[in-house]
C-alpha cells in the first residue's frame, strides 16, 4: 500500500529566511512609495494637523502611548510642516495599508474616505446618524456608529444621536409606565414627542453643517451608552 506523503507541519529554517526576505523587500517598497509620493511634500492643513493630535491624545487615552511618548509625538506634530514631516510623529504608532501610502494619504490625519467634519461624507454621514433615527429610532444612528471610522466626526455624531435616543425612549416609556396618573399626562407625553422630533432634526441639521453641538436634555441627562466625546475629552485607560 502506498503511504499518504507528509507534509511540514512548521516552516524550516531557509522558509522562514524566505519570508522575511520578502517582508523586508514589500516593507521596502511600501516605504519608498510613502516616501516619495507627491502628496507629501503638501503643506499640512489646521484640520490635518488637529485630527493628528485628536489621533495620538486617543493612542494616550487607549493606553498605547505613554505620556512621555504623547509629548514627544505631539511636539512632532506641532512643528510639521508637511505630510511627510507629520507623518513621522506617527512612525511604529499607525500602520498604513498600501492603497492609502499608493495616494499619499494617512489614516490618522488624511483618510481615503473624509469622515471629519471638514469632509463631505463626514458631514452627510453625520447627518444620517441623526435623521436615520426618525423612522429606526436607535437602530440608524447604531448602524452608522458601527461603520464609521474611530473617533471620526461621523461616529461621535452617530454615538449622540444614539444617547439621545436611548434617553428619549426611557422617558418616554419610563412616563407612558409610572406617571400615568398625572392629570396632564397627555400634554407630557405630547410635550415628549415633540422634544424628540425638534431636537432629532436639530441634531441632523447642526451636523450637516459640520458643528459640535449637544442636545439641551443630554446635558440635563449625559445618558453615555455609546462614547460620543473627543479622544481629548476622555480620561486615559490605565
Amino acid at each position: 500500500m502506498s503511504q499518504t506523503p507528509r507534509f511540514p507541519t512548521s516552516p524550516t529554517s531557509q522558509q522562514r529566511l524566505q519570508a522575511q526576505l520578502g517582508q523586508m523587500a514589500f516593507n521596502q517598497g511600501l516605504a519608498h512609495v510613502t516616501r516619495s509620493h507627491p502628496n507629501l511634500t503638501l503643506r499640512v492643513t489646521e484640520a490635518q494637523r488637529d485630527r493628528a493630535l485628536a489621533y495620538l491624545q486617543g493612542a494616550y487615552a487607549d493606553g498605547r502611548l505613554s505620556a512621555d511618548e504623547l509629548d514627544h509625538r505631539i511636539g512632532q506634530a506641532l512643528v510639521a510642516e508637511t505630510r511627510a514631516e507629520l507623518n513621522a510623529a506617527f512612525s511604529g504608532l499607525v500602520q498604513i495599508p498600501l492603497s492609502s501610502a499608493a495616494v499619499g494619504a494617512h489614516p490618522a490625519y488624511a483618510p481615503l474616505v473624509n469622515q471629519h467634519r471638514d469632509g463631505t461624507a463626514g458631514r452627510v454621514t453625520a447627518t444620517l446618524g441623526h435623521l436615520s433615527a426618525l423612522g429606526t429610532s436607535i437602530v440608524g444612528p447604531g448602524l452608522v456608529y458601527a461603520v464609521t471610522a474611530k473617533d471620526s466626526y461621523a461616529k461621535l455624531e452617530a454615538a449622540k444621536a444614539f444617547n439621545f435616543q436611548v434617553t428619549m425612549l426611557g422617558l418616554i416609556i419610563g412616563s407612558a409606565i409610572f406617571l400615568e396618573w398625572l392629570p396632564f399626562h397627555g400634554a407630557l407625553m405630547a410635550l415628549l414627542g415633540i422634544s424628540w422630533l425638534v431636537f432629532t432634526v436639530v441634531g441632523g441639521l447642526r451636523a450637516s453643517n459640520g458643528e459640535e453641538w449637544t442636545n439641551p436634555i443630554n446635558r440635563v441627562l449625559p445618558v453615555r451608552v455609546l462614547e460620543d466625546r473627543p479622544a481629548h475629552k476622555r480620561r486615559p485607560r490605565r
